[in-house]
């Protein structure tokens, strides 16, 4: 049996009139009547009594007819739905300001564990549509109650190896004072972070290059172009015949890397679920190792 035949069956049961369930059908009238007689032919049965050319509903007919009626029914609710169910899948807005590899490593795992849950990603400087902001403040900065901490890390000189500085294990910013710096742009939020380390002791590192790819950023400092700064956590451990890391003595160079949630978000379960497990899987993924 086809689909088809049976929507034209319960189209002529419903008229007992091959034309009118054809016209309502929006089909030519043969098709319904070469449908129906094939459908009988399948079941080898008679649905309709044929009497001067007037058709009605036999017995048989009529169990055919309440069999399918709420079959047919359920078929035409399907796509409203599917679509429905669609647009009730949680959603998480997530504004991804900071640490964005190792958030992303994070959304991987959590979607492996419960794949109906769905992520928008920006990293807008403002989102209004965002429920989950993760951005960074410096160490010494005071959290409001929406702002939760994730883990804080540490900021390194990083220089290269063959840098006569490569055999220090710490140092003090101002004494960089010569040296040629790597960064990022100054649009980028850890840039800005840098920045107010600097500021903090009146110091202005000499830029020779930007980039916007954290990577080149780490390719240049290996190249032996200059120095910069390098996040714990953030980034990954260089290779130590290219990049040495030199703690910081001064300033305190370290920040607190923070999911804000706003008051509606917190009333979220799925976003709090998700939290949770953030920071489950930060501990045990980052801070343990």
């Amino acid at each position: 049996m086809e689909l088809f035949q049976l929507r034209y069956f319960l189209a002529v049961a419903q008229f007992e009139h091959v034309t009118k369930a054809a016209e309502s059908l929006h089909v030519a009238q043969p098709a319904v009547s070469q449908a129906i007689r094939h459908l009988e032919e399948e079941l080898d049965v008679t649905l309709f009594d044929r009497e001067n050319h007037h058709i009605s509903l036999n017995s048989s007919g009529k169990l055919l007819q309440s069999k399918l009626l709420p079959i047919m029914s359920s078929l035409d609710r399907l796509p409203e739905e599917i679509k429905e169910a669609s647009l009730k899948q949680p959603v998480i807005h997530m504004n991804l300001r900071s640490a964005s590899a190792i958030i992303t490593n994070c959304i991987i795992a959590y979607r492996n564990i419960h794949p109906e849950i769905k992520f928008k990603l920006s990293q807008k400087p403002d989102d209004p549509t965002a429920d989950y902001i993760i951005s960074a403040v410096r160490s010494d900065t005071e959290l409001l109650p929406s702002q939760h901490l994730l883990f804080q890390e540490d900021f390194y000189l990083a220089v290269p190896a063959n840098s006569r500085m490569a055999s220090l294990s710490s140092i003090k910013l101002e004494k960089t004072a010569k040296e040629s710096y790597v960064s990022l742009e100054s649009n980028r939020p850890l840039r800005a972070i840098c920045d107010l380390f600097c500021q903090s002791i009146h110091f202005t590192p000499n830029i020779v290059y930007e980039s916007d790819n954290p990577e080149t950023v780490r390719d240049l400092i290996a190249a032996g172009l200059g120095v910069g700064f390098w996040p714990q956590y953030c980034w990954k451990k260089p290779s130590p015949d290219q990049v040495r890391l030199l703690s910081i003595n001064n300033p305190d160079c370290s920040r607190q890397v923070i999911a804000s949630i706003p008051k509606a978000s917190a009333q979220n379960p799925a976003i709090m679920e998700f939290h949770t497990y953030l920071t489950d899987w930060i501990q045990k993924n980052l801070l343990s190792e």
